[in-house]
């Protein structure tokens, strides 16, 4: 279904950052605060969800192999409930919830939590079972439709730059290679900025300065459509060079095993570590080369911890702790108490229960490559090759790079109908983009 889509629009912000929803599901519970009530109701929360497609499962250890984040699960009983917990969490993007067998309408018996943006890509994958229901941000599910229902081509713009929110440490120049026939334009940020291309595999950024950059490449030929994608260059400020560089690596309470990269100021190389899939910090990388952009020549020791705050409200990205004072979030539940109440550590279980549960949902594999958006992969060759499209139930091309990518990726078309005979998407899975949840949600 939904397996490592870009997003249409490159420049998506972290979903529920502060669209909070003060609907008291967390109780006394220690946690990020709710906002007031008077910036969001119950509606607004309920309108910012689309039902996505039912039957239909994460693939929890591919998804968090390619950057989705899981945030917690809720012992709710409906599934209104869960989208209200989604909406009062940072970063959660889809509600995925269980039905409860005989239970009547909405009533599910597990609700899990996800944030599936990883670098402003959609980066989950789901399979095939009965009996569940994901609920998913409009923003990020109509990107997702809109580029499955129009159909995919192939973009020629290199994957490796693709949808890129690339970390850097200030400095001139930042040199990109792999870039060979592209144009740059600068939508967002400082005009000074200067794009100088010497060599025709690899373009020089001059000038950039702390703050945020979107640029526009373009890809023209004469013998395939212009394409054309976004980049964010983000140039860390100190602050984010102590999240993103100078902390340490950190497993997580989760026991996943998902390989990864972090900065190792001391020696000042990248270096990977096993993640174990759930309360990470920034200095979490998929890739080498991600982990080297950010923290290029970093030196200094680890960050200190930070003493907690107890004066004022918690921002949004700190941990709450329950007698009100506020610490850095990824200091929790990393088996040193910093909250004075030592609550930060006090309810860890809570994330390895829900994650071993996610884990632990069977589902068929055989045909599970039929939902995957096609892969252009990380090479530049111009291979015509053939996709299955569940929502279309046909097979359509797409032009593939000639290596790595996915098994959504056929020679022949029959080649591909046979191996994916039956996948659909089921009868009224896709909702019109005016529908709103079910009446049965409302106040």
């Amino acid at each position: 279904m939904m397996a490592g889509a870009r997003l249409s629009q490159a420049h998506i912000p972290a979903v529920a950052v502060w669209l909070l929803c003060a609907l008291g599901l967390l109780g006394t519970e220690a946690g990020p605060p709710p906002v007031p009530p008077s910036l969001l109701t119950a509606d607004n929360c309920l309108d910012r969800f689309t039902p996505g497609v039912p039957a239909f499962v994460l693939d929890t250890d591919a998804s968090v192999r390619n950057g989705a984040t899981f945030l917690r699960s809720f012992t709710v009983r409906r599934g209104r409930d869960c989208v209200h917990a989604c909406c009062s969490s940072n970063d959660c993007n889809l509600a995925l919830v269980e039905l409860q067998p005989d239970g009547g309408e909405d009533a599910i018996s597990s609700c899990f939590l996800i944030n599936c943006l990883y670098e402003q890509n959609f980066v989950c994958k789901f399979a095939p079972r009965e009996g569940f229901i994901n609920y998913l941000t409009r923003e990020v599910y109509r990107s997702y439709l809109e580029l499955r229902t129009q159909g995919f081509g192939g973009s020629r713009i290199p994957k490796a730059w693709e949808g890129t929110d690339l970390k850097i440490q200030p400095q001139e120049p930042l040199v990109l290679k792999g870039v060979e026939n592209t144009d740059w334009h600068l939508l967002q940020g400082d005009t000074d900025v200067r794009v100088e291309r010497n060599d025709p595999d690899q373009v020089k950024l001059w000038g950039l300065k702390e703050g945020s950059y979107l640029f526009q490449l373009t890809v023209a030929g004469s013998d395939q459509p212009e394409s054309t994608s976004n980049i964010t260059v983000t140039v860390l400020s100190p602050k984010q060079t102590e999240e993103y560089c100078l902390a340490s690596s950190k497993v997580g309470r989760c026991r996943g095993s998902f390989p990864r990269w972090y900065y190792d100021p001391t020696e000042q190389i990248c270096k990977t570590f096993v993640y174990g899939g759930c309360l990470g910090n920034k200095n979490n990388y998929l890739r080498e080369e991600e982990c080297k952009f950010a923290c290029r020549n970093v030196q200094g020791p680890s960050v200190e911890r930070h003493h907690p705050v107890c004066s004022g409200t918690c921002h949004s990205s700190k941990f709450r702790c329950s007698d009100g004072c506020c610490i850095d979030s990824f200091l929790e539940c990393d088996d040193t108490p910093d909250c004075p109440d030592a609550s930060d550590e006090a309810i860890c279980e809570k994330y390895t229960r829900g994650f071993d549960k996610l884990q632990r949902i069977h589902f068929p594999r055989d045909k599970g490559h039929c939902v995957d958006l096609p892969d252009t992969g990380l090479c530049l060759e111009s291979i015509p090759r053939w996709y299955y499209n569940p929502f279309t139930e046909r097979c359509a091309r797409f032009t593939y790079g000639g290596c790595y990518g996915n098994k959504n990726n056929f020679e022949e078309e029959e080649q591909c109908l046979e191996s994916c005979h039956g996948i659909s998407r089921g009868p009224g899975s896709i909702p019109g983009r005016g529908n709103k949840i079910p009446h049965a949600w409302g106040n």
